[in-house]
């Protein structure tokens, strides 16, 4: 019994007796591209495809570089390379050397012609786009109810804001009952007072699977709703009609999600650096309105002490004039006070010849008696 080869020994094998078929390495097919990547490398991968059948294909940056047109979805071509074999994966792909453009196909050619149309017409002006919401308590979305679109959305809305709610309007997404299906759910959400915005979204597929998302009736049903629309169809190289009608666009289900689902820790962070912020404010406003309270304390004192030594200089002034005036002081200036009957001597007219009369000076007093009243002669 022979030994058992492991799984990569092979695909090495297979790789070998592949790549070393002289006849497997210059071989030149044609077919039209179903899908394509081009990598931040510059090579270039896509999928080449009859009625029937598939084939992965690669090419290198340095033949895409010679390449005297863009590879897109839809085009005729016809490629010269050669079989090779990715060991890990078990796959074999044809590493393209040459690329001839054969002709366009007849689907790509319809959309073309139906965008340029409906271009003209003005249906995908920017000026008609309508503002997506920022936090909407609902979502609706349009969608195959069993499919992993729907999971994905829900997925990612659940994760990044919990409080959004969805609202599903499923629809078949290919096939001839899709069309319709696919207007009926849009126009139930649009009705819905409580949908602020729409996902029409589905997975990715070719040109053909999508073609749904390039009728017209189901484009001008987009820009006719009252509710913004978020087009989420197929993969980030997938482009249709309802991309270009739709009030945004997202590259997959899953970014459409996250375009209608803030991040929770997103808002946390700026909720506390907000309150940072307000705190820093709040620090700044008490240490500016401390040092304005301090400043009016010291002008307040000063003004104080101001007013305390205006009014001591006022008081010593009320001092010296009451001593000024104090009859003691008048006395020592060389006057003297005459009392009648106890009470000072004011008028002439007061006293009467024979009156006892007393007369204080500053060294003494003297008792005299009245013996002529002499009034002032005018």
């Amino acid at each position: 019994m022979s030994e058992a080869l492991s799984v990569s020994q092979f695909n090495q094998l297979i790789k070998s007796l592949l790549e070393n078929a002289a006849f497997l390495q210059q071989v030149r097919l044609q077919g039209e591209i179903a899908q394509i990547s081009r990598q931040s490398s510059g090579h270039l991968y896509f999928t080449l495809r009859d009625a029937e059948s598939q084939l992965p294909c690669v090419m290198w940056r340095a033949m895409v570089e010679r390449l005297n047109f863009a590879p897109a979805i839809g085009v005729h071509v016809v490629l010269t390379g050669g079989i090779g074999v990715y060991v890990p994966r078990g796959c074999y792909q044809l590493t393209v050397t040459s690329m001839e453009e054969e002709g366009v196909g007849d689907l790509y050619r319809e959309f073309v012609r139906r965008r340029q149309r409906m271009e003209s017409e003005g249906l995908f002006d920017e000026t008609l786009k309508k503002p997506i919401p920022r936090f909407p308590d609902w979502v609706g979305v349009v969608t195959s109810a069993g499919g992993a679109v729907i999971h994905d959305i829900s997925k990612t809305i659940a994760r990044r804001f919990p409080a959004t709610r969805i609202r599903l309007a499923a629809s078949r997404v290919q096939g001839a009952e899709a069309l319709p299906e696919l207007i009926s759910a849009l126009q139930q959400l649009d009705t819905d007072p409580q949908i602020p915005v729409i996902i029409l979204a589905r997975g990715g597929g070719s040109l053909e699977d999508l073609w749904n998302f390039n009728e017209e009736a189901l484009v001008r049903c987009i820009a006719a709703l009252e509710t913004p629309v978020i087009s989420a169809i197929g993969h980030e190289r997938d482009y249709t009609l309802c991309d270009f009608v739709a009030d945004l666009r997202a590259p997959t289900p899953t970014a459409a999600a996250e375009m209608v689902s803030p991040d929770q820790m997103e808002i946390r962070q700026w909720l506390d650096e907000q309150v940072e912020l307000a705190r820093q404010k709040m620090r700044y406003r008490i240490r500016r309105e401390s040092q304005g309270l301090s400043d009016w304390q010291n002008r307040l004192r000063d003004l104080l002490r101001a007013r305390l030594r205006l009014a001591s200089v006022e008081l010593n002034a009320m001092q010296m004039q009451a001593d000024a005036l104090h009859p003691k002081s008048v006395l020592d200036r060389g006057f003297s006070v005459t009392l009648h009957k106890g009470k000072r001597l004011r008028r002439l007219y007061d006293v009467a010849p024979g009156d006892e009369l007393h007369t204080l000076l500053a060294d003494g007093s003297i008792d005299s008696r009245t013996e002529r009243v002499n009034p002032k002669v005018e």
